[in-house]
């Protein structure tokens, strides 16, 4: 009967040499041949024991979409003179991950994201979250790149990281794969704050994380306040936003709008009609905007403003967008209509690329 099994230790194995051989093949890059003649031991033992370190998980690998550097090109020209300065193109989605290519998005974005940390100066960065489950799988990518990058995560340990919700929504209780009225796998920006400021705790990071919430019930009872009422409680909670508006850095997802049923829900709880708007396109933290880009003015959400964010990806910010997935051409066409964006630098997939390549000729409202 065998000793080992996948996860368990083998006792007859030297592991301090098995943890050198997996260094010397994996990092230094010898060949196995160059590995045995070194430590003076057999090939066959060698591929033997790098065998068992995958089996046993001591060797882990790490899957990073390449760039598609052409398609980079072609979109960086359309894009440069709407205020947009960098793009990373990720191969598109297959299989499970073909929807909204979340996981080659948040492994790109998340690396993007820890370069700016680590380039920012000064001893505090800023980071606004906006929501969703590409934001979600960009925070889970994000730490587990630092937990990979010690002497990365060592830099990052100097600066104070003080994080901010980019609109203040979400539901009182949260569920999770949990059949109910509310459709509760929306990563909201507060959420995703508390969640990347509690991994970032863990990994002994210096966090501010801001996250305050009005009760859904603000907003249903907001028309009925008086006046004087209404005014004291925005201002009550508007007062984050001087500092998210502020932030180093903004991270951003793209919504499908009316057409995610998510977002019906979100447009429901905040008693809000936007039957009779004319191409509602999409969404950047649950702002909606229609078929030419605008943000139609959504007055009872506290938030940063589509039009703020498109101020602000012209100054020192950067103001990370990342989407992908057919799903979303709709919307990002709608966006490209605007002269300038909401964002400056642009991180999507082949998917939405292609598009811009196979009509490299058209105006860009011509172009999808």
């Amino acid at each position: 009967m065998s000793t080992r099994s996948r996860r368990g230790q083998n006792h007859r194995t030297d592991y301090g040499e098995l943890v050198e051989i997996a260094r010397l093949y994996f990092r230094s890059g010898a060949t196995q041949t160059e590995i045995a003649d070194t430590l003076g031991i057999p090939q066959a033992r060698v591929s033997r024991l790098l065998r068992q370190a995958e089996d046993e998980e001591i060797v882990k690998h790490v899957i990073f979409p390449p760039p598609l550097r052409r398609l980079e090109s072609a979109m960086m020209r359309r894009l440069a003179g709407k205020g947009v300065g960098d793009v990373r193109v990720v191969p598109r989605g297959i299989g499970l991950n073909a929807g909204k290519n979340e996981e080659n998005l948040g492994t790109v974005t998340a690396a993007y994201l820890v370069d700016a940390l680590v380039d920012h100066p000064g001893n505090s960065v800023s980071i606004c979250m906006a929501c969703g489950n590409t934001l979600l799988s960009v925070i889970t990518h994000f730490t587990e790149h630092l937990r990979r990058q010690p002497n990365v995560l060592e830099q990052l340990k100097q600066k104070t990281i003080v994080l901010y919700p980019l609109s203040l929504y979400w539901e009182p209780t949260l569920r999770f794969h949990i059949d109910s009225e509310y459709p509760s796998t929306s990563i909201y920006p507060s959420a995703l704050v508390v969640y990347l400021a509690m991994r970032l705790m863990t990994l002994g990071c210096k966090v501010i994380a801001h996250a305050p919430q009005p009760p859904l019930d603000f907003y249903r009872e907001l028309d009925s306040m008086s006046e004087d009422e209404r005014v004291r409680q925005v201002t009550k909670y508007k007062e984050y936003l001087e500092g998210a508006k502020a932030a180093d850095i903004f991270v951003l997802g793209i919504g499908a709008g009316q057409h995610d049923q998510r977002y019906r829900r979100v447009l429901d709880d905040l008693a809000i009609d936007l039957a009779n708007e004319k191409g509602m396109a999409g969404e950047i933290g649950y702002q909606p905007f229609d078929s030419a880009g605008q943000f139609v003015d959504f007055s009872k959400l506290i938030a940063v403003t589509g039009d703020e964010l498109a101020q602000l990806s012209g100054g020192s910010a950067k103001v990370i967008a990342a989407a992908g997935g057919e799903g979303k051409a709709g919307a990002i066409e709608a966006l490209l209509n605007r002269d300038r964006l909401p964002f400056n630098v642009f991180i999507t997939d082949e998917a939405i690329a292609d598009k811009f390549d196979s009509q490299s000729g058209a105006p860009f409202g011509e172009a999808w």
